[in-house]
């Protein structure tokens, strides 16, 4: 069976092919641009995640906070309140045309979520 391999190994064009879209490649991941580009997508994504971590905040902890003597969640609540959070945070971006999870990745939402609670926690 003939491989790409094979292939680049037996054909120097092919290798020069190989190498000039390599060398293209490495080209456009390092043009300033393209880090700008990464930036603000990152950004755009931490927006919609702040935005439902504030809002599953005001709707959903507040009242249970509210309801409580001693004012603080259950770990259930806690955890029920970020998958609210997470949800909410991929609904917001789907309805701005954005796949959050495939931008960020699901850990790193649960990992910003959780970075953001901290905050409003930490500035209350």
């Amino acid at each position: 069976m003939f491989t790409v391999t094979d292939w680049l190994l037996a054909d120097p064009a092919g290798g020069l092919i190989a190498g000039a879209a390599a060398l293209a490649f490495a080209a456009l991941k390092s043009a300033p641009w393209f880090e700008q580009l990464q930036r603000g997508r990152l950004s755009r994504a931490l927006r919609f995640i702040e935005a439902a971590v504030r809002q599953i905040y005001e709707e959903y902890v507040r009242e249970l906070k509210a309801a409580r003597a001693d004012g603080k969640l259950t770990p259930e609540e806690r955890r029920r309140a970020r998958d609210l959070a997470r949800q909410r945070a991929v609904d917001l971006a789907r309805s701005e045309g954005v796949d959050l999870v495939a931008e960020l990745g699901a850990t790193q939402i649960s990992l910003w979520i959780d970075r953001l609670v901290r905050r409003i926690k930490t500035s209350r």
